[in-house]
């Protein structure tokens, strides 16, 4: 099964279909999808501006990754890390740039899937196997969705992170 697919956020059914065709399950996820498509308004996507989380949707910051895009000499930066996230991760990634860990660098495959995103403007679901410091977790469920920004030379993505527990027999 594929770990992650883009879809058409002008489709109506295409995040519904994308998450049937990975398996995923998260309501975080479609409320998150929900928000920054309500600040769209009728373009490609929202602008960072457009957003203010902690007042529209303060039950789902703690699961948010906010990351930089600079494209002069690609890169990705952790711009902020919700406290979910932070706590479930095997560190915290905040202020740090991809290209300070092997894992996130080029060459691996968490660094072309936010290219794309910043390259296409379109959204990517994503539903990675766990891994972490916790053992009952088995699954990432996350939506990345590009912002634009009035910054020449750079860019921004939100992501959505749900962490899927093992089911109990």
């Amino acid at each position: 099964m594929a770990q992650h697919l883009q879809f058409d956020p002008d489709d109506a059914t295409g995040l519904a279909r994308g998450m049937a065709a990975l398996g995923m399950g998260s309501a975080l996820i479609v409320a998150g999808f929900r928000y920054w498509d309500s600040r769209r308004r009728g373009r490609s996507f929202p602008d960072r501006g457009d957003l203010d989380p902690i007042i529209d949707i303060p039950n789902l910051v703690p699961h948010v990754i906010l990351f930089d895009v600079r494209r002069d000499s690609l890169d990705f930066r952790f711009r902020l890390v919700g406290g979910m996230v932070r706590q479930n991760l095997s560190r915290d990634y905040a202020g740090h740039w991809f290209s300070e860990f092997a894992n996130y660098d080029s060459s691996g495959n968490i660094w072309p899937r936010h290219k794309l995103v910043d390259e296409t403007g379109k959204p990517m679901l994503q539903r990675p196997t766990y891994v972490g410091p916790h053992k009952d977790f088995t699954f990432v469920e996350n939506i990345l969705l590009p912002l634009g920004t009035a910054r020449p030379g750079w860019g921004m993505q939100l992501m959505f992170i749900d962490f899927i527990r093992k089911k109990t027999p």
